[in-house]
């Protein structure tokens, strides 16, 4: 008997798996390739197609349509002010896209269409026959707002509040269009149903491997050290960085002037290489490496001084899944559900960040408890088959329900959510974690 088939779409191709968003999308394919058969059609540039790309082939039917690089700052502003859709939406759809994926539908039996961004939805045909999963990584909105309240220098705050608004105004249009919304966590669930009431959601996490991300007995962390990461092609982590940097660490290195963060990840920005340049800023680039593990089970710390953004972080659950204890904001570990303490300490201003990270260095007993105990939690909510597992009972209830499409009328059409609503609440127990 042939297994279901899932049409998986993402704004990115998942390998190598060096971010979160590839990170989440390979991860998942790995584990429920196993009970569906999925093809996967994603954008890719050309330096991404040129990796030898037959592992993730090995798990899936591949397709990968090109995209344009991104465009530049004045570009970008052209976009925004020439549109009433935000600038992404209007990047990630294109009649390439639309083209492949209408024939994959045409020439495959698709019993599931899972999506990964509300601004890839639009490549979509109008009309389709099997349900719509959107699963959303981040609530867009809610990133955009928080960063325009943020953002440096200030003069750049009124266009990515522009933006914000604009998302505001597509980002539900779109969740109103799927059958269900996956969401990484119940403060997602609860943005999305405050923006768009009736919708129904369904918990769709992120992981970690906690095989593969895993303390080193063998090697001893070092003293006076911290680690953060990122794409910093993303603009939270600038943010952040230069956050720490600027309000954080020289509160540190008042009382520990021999103190260093050391950034990992791609793309720093000038900014950021200015600070690792200057020999007194106790800041080192490293930048993108091909294995983080040895920093994460070697540094006395992780920090993630995030102040805007959304989701969840892989960063922190992987920094935990090696042992290594993290210092963190609200924002940072938002919809994780982790016990300030004992999980992770959670701080919001910078003295009392900065002191938090000062308890964890000059204690060292301080730092292998809440290491210990956050790779336990990890382990226990966290590792990809929790999430994996979660997901399928999504798909499991969605295949073969007919999806509730605006030519059903009204009363048939809630008839169809009460059906799909009560099937997904008795899987998931409503919006709780397994």
């Amino acid at each position: 008997m042939s297994k279901p088939r899932v049409l998986m779409i993402t704004p990115y191709l998942p390998f190598p798996p060096t971010s979160g968003g590839r990170s989440r999308t390979y991860n998942l394919v790995s584990h429920l390739r196993y009970d569906y058969d999925i093809t996967l059609v994603c954008f890719g540039r050309p330096e991404e197609t040129a990796h030898d790309l037959s592992p993730l082939r090995a798990l899936c039917d591949l397709i990968v349509v090109d995209r344009a690089r991104s465009p530049g700052t004045i570009k970008a502003v052209w976009l925004s002010l020439t549109s009433l859709k935000p600038v992404t939406m209007r990047l990630y759809h294109t009649s390439e896209m639309e083209r492949t994926i209408r024939r994959v539908l045409d020439e495959q039996r698709i019993d599931l269409i899972h999506v990964e961004s509300f601004y890839m939805l639009a490549n979509l045909p109008q009309e389709l026959a099997v349900p719509v999963l959107l699963s959303e990584p981040a609530i867009e909105f809610v990133a955009w707002r928080r960063h325009a309240q943020v953002a440096t220098p200030w003069f750049t705050r009124p266009g990515i509040a522009l933006e914000s608004i604009k998302m505001r105004l597509w980002e539900p249009r779109a969740w109103a269009d799927a059958t269900v919304v996956g969401v990484m966590s119940p403060v997602d669930a609860a943005s999305v149903k405050k923006a768009t009431p009736g919708v129904m959601t369904v918990l769709a996490p992120n992981g970690v491997d906690t095989e593969y991300f895993r303390p080193d007995p063998g090697l001893p962390r070092d003293s006076q050290t911290a680690v953060y990461m990122g794409d910093y092609k993303y603009f939270p982590n600038v943010d952040a960085v230069l956050y720490f940097a600027q309000t954080i660490l020289p509160l540190i290195r008042a009382e520990r002037p021999d103190f260093e963060l050391v950034l990992l990840g791609k793309d720093a920005p000038p900014e950021i290489h200015a600070l690792a340049d200057d020999p007194a800023s106790g800041v080192a680039l490293v930048g993108l490496v091909d294995d983080t593990r040895p920093y994460l089970q070697g540094s006395a710390l992780f920090v993630c001084p995030l102040r805007s953004g959304s989701g969840t972080r892989f960063k922190l659950l992987e920094a935990l899944a090696c042992g290594c204890p993290v210092v963190t904001t609200p924002v940072g570990c938002e919809g994780l559900g982790a016990t300030d303490g004992k999980h992770m300490l959670i701080r919001e201003s910078p003295q009392a960040f900065a002191d938090a990270v000062l308890s964890i260095l000059n204690n060292s007993s301080l730092g292998q408890d809440i290491g210990e105990h956050g790779r336990e939690w990890v382990v226990r909510h966290h590792a990809w088959r929790h999430s994996a597992s979660v997901l399928r009972m999504a798909y499991e209830q969605l295949i073969g329900h007919e999806d509730p499409t605006p030519h059903m009328n009204k009363r048939a059409r809630a008839e169809a959510h009460a059906e799909l609503q009560r099937r997904l609440g008795e899987t998931h127990g409503g919006e709780r974690r397994p």
